[in-house]
């Protein structure tokens, strides 16, 4: 999003924000109100503007840098695991976090303190009167979206939450209650409808980054997936399919850098500007060898989910080597993996004590082994991310300063919404086929297309496939495995890593870390912060 809607939202945050330690927002009498402060055109536009600067957790107190929390989620499942203790997430993803987590009561308020200020607005619009109808609608169904797309976050890790439209007093906010989390989907699928149809296909430059109407239906389309209204979010995807706005972007390895801003594949992310300052992605999840945390290291379940490049999954192709596991794979692996004997730096990466590269130097500092320091922000897996982390940023020295945009929503998440949903209506036809070949058939993945003729079954071990390899470290993962009620299977035991021969004793060696337990009767939902049990009563949730 350009200056003009960030820069600005910061000097409005005062006029819509303050959350107290509770989820809804107190009105001190030194504050400015809603009611006298909505009296112009550039009131509301700037009222809209600080709500997206809610979007990423814009604070540092428990996140360590703006929006690096979206790429922290990734964390708490099957791909990837943080094994620094004192982070964010790690009690959640190993199954003893308590109501008293603090990251938890942190994404509750933040996700709260987004609606309020949307609330507001709705509650102050009426004020603006130098403003065309058109521009307002628009205006009102951003916020919409928004409000929308902070609801989903909230029901989708908590379940039943209270349902705020308006600006409540201290003795209302003690008495709310929780709202089915069905009764809050159904209004949130209303808003989106409603949202589409004020929305523009696409903005000029000075106004990248807004919602647009393919924003709002394709949130609508996974609020419908997640719910499993197949038609419906096939339907729903297919619109946005039809709008002929969105194509999948040539180059993978490129959508996740400074070259893949506002990309063709890019239907709604959270736009970065390097004047803002505090985005740690790169110091959060980069190697050790440039300075980084490794605060989120891939698993090797998800290293051997990618295939090889005959289509076949490495259990079953002849091309697969286990003495030289990363070639002849999917090149989404190598566009977001740092793995041993990967390109990188003018080297290569290298983790494996003793492993050598003939003819490569290896960079140094990712090795458990080769003295170098920095212990704890070494993997713990023998592999780094590599998606959304940027070269040029370890060149410019913009540790503390990353602006790559995160992709909330994407071209790729909606053709792959359409084929599973298909597949699960039992209306598998070629398109289905054709919209999941799209995505494998970008021109630098190149996969082999998957042919006619496969079963239901076949189609939804696929689907589910691309959409774990695809959207990778992309903040989906955890929503998938729990809608999918796979979490209970994939979660439990020790999380692994890499396997390699020590040099000194000729023995296997496999990097793990911790162990983690799941419990289904309990860990499908987050439990309801203490706080805001201690303050309004809510009803918590089962086994916590």
């Amino acid at each position: 999003m350009k200056n003009n809607i960030i820069g600005l939202a910061c000097a409005l945050l005062f006029v819509l924000a303050g959350c107290s330690e509770d989820f809804l927002e107190r009105s001190p009498s030194d504050q400015v109100s809603s009611t006298n402060f909505f009296t112009q055109e550039k009131d509301l536009v700037y009222a809209v503007n600080a709500v997206y600067a809610s979007i990423g957790f814009n604070s540092w107190e428990t996140t360590y840098g703006y929006s690096t929390d979206l790429l922290r989620i990734e964390n708490l499942t099957d791909n990837a695991l943080d094994h620094h203790s004192w982070n964010a997430g790690f009690r959640l993803a190993d199954g003893t976090a308590s109501a008293y987590d603090w990251y938890v009561e942190h994404r509750w308020r933040e996700r709260y303190r987004g609606i309020q200020r949307v609330n507001r607005i709705f509650e102050g619009a009426d004020g603006v009167s130098d403003i065309n109808a058109e521009k307002k609608a628009r205006l009102l169904a951003e916020a919409k979206f928004l409000r929308a797309y902070f609801y989903f976050d909230l029901v989708y890790l908590f379940g039943d939450v209270p349902y705020i439209t308006n600006s409540l007093t201290p003795d209302e906010a003690a008495e709310s209650t929780r709202t089915a989390k069905q009764t809050i989907l159904d209004a949130m699928l209303t808003d989106l409808t409603a949202a589409a149809a004020d929305l523009p296909t696409s903005y000029s430059s000075d106004n990248l980054g807004r919602v647009t109407k393919g924003a709002a239906l394709s949130l609508k389309a996974r609020i419908l997936l997640y719910q499993e209204k197949w038609g419906e979010a096939a339907t729903t995807a297919k619109e946005v399919m039809d709008l002929a706005v969105y194509t999948i972007y040539p180059s993978y390895q490129e959508m996740f850098t400074y070259k893949g801003i506002n990309n063709s594949e890019v239907i709604f992310d959270l736009q970065e500007m390097h004047e803002k300052q505090w985005n740690f992605t790169l110091q959060n999840y980069g190697p050790n060898s440039v300075g980084g945390w490794s605060s989120g290291c891939p698993l090797q379940s998800l290293v051997d989910t990618y295939e090889c490049t005959d289509g076949n999954t490495i259990d079953v192709s002849p091309l697969f080597d286990p003495n030289d596991p990363y070639a002849n794979r999917d090149p989404r692996l190598t566009h977001s993996i740092l793995y041993p004997g990967h390109d990188w730096r003018g080297g290569v990466f290298n983790s494996i004590p003793g492993a050598t590269y003939p003819g490569k130097e290896i960079i140094a500092g990712d090795d458990l082994t080769d003295g170098t320091g920095g212990q704890w922000n070494k993997t713990a897996t023998g592999y780094n991310w590599l998606k959304y982390i940027s070269e040029d940023d370890v060149d410019n020295g913009d540790y503390w300063n990353g602006a790559i945009h995160f992709i909330l929503i994407r071209y790729a998440e909606i053709l792959l919404t359409y084929a599973e949903a298909k597949i699960e209506n039992d209306d598998i036809d070629q398109s289905v086929y054709d919209a999941i070949n799209e995505v494998r058939q970008r021109p630098d993945v190149n996969m082999p297309l998957i042919t006619t003729g496969k079963s239901k079954e076949q189609l939804r071990t696929i689907v589910r496939r691309e959409r774990r390899v695809e959207l990778a470290f992309e903040g989906l993962r955890l929503m998938d495995i729990r809608r999918w009620k796979i979490a209970e299977n994939v979660m439990p035991g020790v999380p692994e890593g890499l396997t390699y021969t020590d040099p000194n004793s000729g023995e296997e060696v496999t990097l793990s870390w911790g162990e983690r337990t799941f419990n289904p009767n309990k860990h499908y939902l987050w439990p309801i912060p203490q706080t805001e049990i201690d303050i309004s009563h809510l009803e918590q949730n089962p086994g916590w």
